[in-house]
């Protein structure tokens, strides 16, 4: 039986590698960095000896696939989950306030939280609590649970939450906190379809669903060296610093038979005899190895030219003192969304926020310079204890290409695992997998292939 050769060592490369390696079969993984985790992986700051993600993650309990990923290799301990869904949210002139839930059945759990909430006006919870039962009754009656099925199909996630009735003030500092948390796109462009699919998944299956999970260690160690070791000690083998240039495919021509994947040709030269090809890199790396005449006439591959990125700008900043006690807190009236404090989450040395700023297309241009005061500006208005705070080091991390732009016009864009090459999958968080770009996507996706790929066997 042939080994399957897996391209791209993030957590969709890795998971099918492991799914695949534990239902028997023998793994080549290539990974074109020096480092396995992708876009999701942590690195050593040289200056501090802080452990750095490349971008703060928050996981759910929702995340079914990759608790169960992180469970076969031997690291879910490296997460810790809340008891229940409780979030801070700090707004100049207003302070703290807080989001807590109870442990009541879905959508009490939820209801309850809002309507005890002292983060939102009166109006306001009436506002959530009216499209929160709106989503419930739908679960509750069986309803389609695809993507769009509840009338948010072909609009922004701005148009489906004013065809509901919330409020511009509520959208701002409730709703589109939320979005861009989740979708890592402007509610202007982002998907409803796809925003109201995460909140039915998120918010009203249970209160365990709900509940927030951050990683306690760098987010490398969360999974790469155990993942990787796995796939090792069952025969397999992963290789960083190995690109793939392009793919073998054979053309019968007869009949219009579809393409054969006969394997792949690495930039140093070495070809690699295989019918079983694993594709997990993000879009716009796979349309550059994929055969060009395929990757223009084939509608399968053509569409996925119509998916377009964005950016996500991460901020790492040491101070002399604590800014706050908070381990995480969202962030309203400013540029900046969320504060993570690293030093309570990991204990980092010193004392360190990570702060995130999704859906950054306005300001992934702006020198590191201008991110910087951006970011000092906002902690000043928001936390006392930042305005006499001496900043002693900084890490400013743009990633242009983080994920897809989950716009409407993406749904469309999306690739199932199997594709019109026999013997050549697909996996990403960019993938058909009815979730924005997220981890559990990811992880999600690798399953997918995987399924795709024995059952081809």
């Amino acid at each position: 039986m042939d080994e399957v050769v897996i391209i791209g060592g993030g957590f969709a490369g890795l998971a099918a590698g492991v799914a695949l390696a534990e239902a028997g079969r023998r793994v080549r993984l290539l990974e074109q960095k020096p480092y396995l985790g992708g876009r999701a992986r942590s690195f050593v700051d040289s200056a501090t000896g802080s452990v750095v993600d490349n971008g703060q993650h928050l996981m759910m309990g929702c995340y079914h696939a990759t608790r169960r990923f992180l469970l076969a290799i031997g690291t879910l301990d490296c997460l810790a989950f809340q008891p229940d869904l409780r979030v801070a949210f700090v707004e100049p002139g207003r302070g703290l306030t807080r989001l807590e839930c109870s442990r009541w059945p879905a959508p009490w759990h939820l209801l309850f939280g809002v309507l005890a909430s002292d983060s939102l006006a009166a109006g306001e919870k009436l506002e959530v609590a009216r499209l929160s039962r709106r989503l419930a009754a739908r679960e509750a009656r069986g309803a389609d649970q695809g993507v769009g099925s509840g009338g948010s199909r072909g609009l922004t996630v701005e148009e489906w939450l004013q065809s509901l009735g919330q409020s511009e003030r509520l959208r701002r500092n409730f709703w589109d906190l939320l979005c861009i948390a989740a979708m890592n796109e402007d509610p202007r462009r982002a998907s409803a379809a796809l925003f109201e699919h995460v909140l039915r998944l998120a918010l009203f299956q249970s209160p365990e669903d709900s509940c927030l999970g951050i990683p306690r260690v760098g987010l490398s160690e969360c999974y790469t060296r155990a993942a990787s070791d796995l796939i090792s000690a069952r025969g397999g083998r992963v290789e960083v610093g190995r690109s793939v240039s392009s793919l073998l495919v054979r053309r019968d021509g007869a009949g219009g038979a579809a393409p054969i994947l006969e394997g792949v040709v690495l930039s140093d030269g070495e070809r690699i005899q295989t019918r079983a090809v694993l594709s997990a890199v993000p879009w716009h790396a796979f349309l550059e190895f994929l055969p060009e005449e395929l990757a223009r006439a084939e509608p399968f591959f053509s569409k996925i030219r119509i998916l377009r990125p964005a950016p996500i700008i991460s901020i790492n900043l040491w101070f002399d003192r604590p800014i706050t006690d908070l381990d995480f807190v969202g962030l309203r009236g400013t540029t900046i969304q969320w504060l993570f404090n690293k030093s309570h989450i990991v204990g980092s040395p010193g004392h360190l926020v990570s702060l995130v700023l999704s859906g950054a297309r306005e300001h992934v241009d702006r020198s590191r310079e201008e991110l910087l005061s951006l970011a000092i500006e906002d902690l000043g208005r928001l936390f006392p204890a930042a305005r006499g705070a001496k900043l002693l080091h900084s890490v400013v991390i743009k990633e242009r290409l983080a994920t897809f732009s989950p716009s409407v016009e993406s749904a469309d864009a999306r690739p199932t695992a199997r594709t019109p090459i026999r013997g050549l999958y697909l996996a990403g968080d960019w993938t058909d997998t009815g979730l924005p770009a997220t981890i559990e996507g990811a992880v999600e996706s690798g399953y997918t292939a995987t399924g795709e790929i024995l059952s081809g066997s």
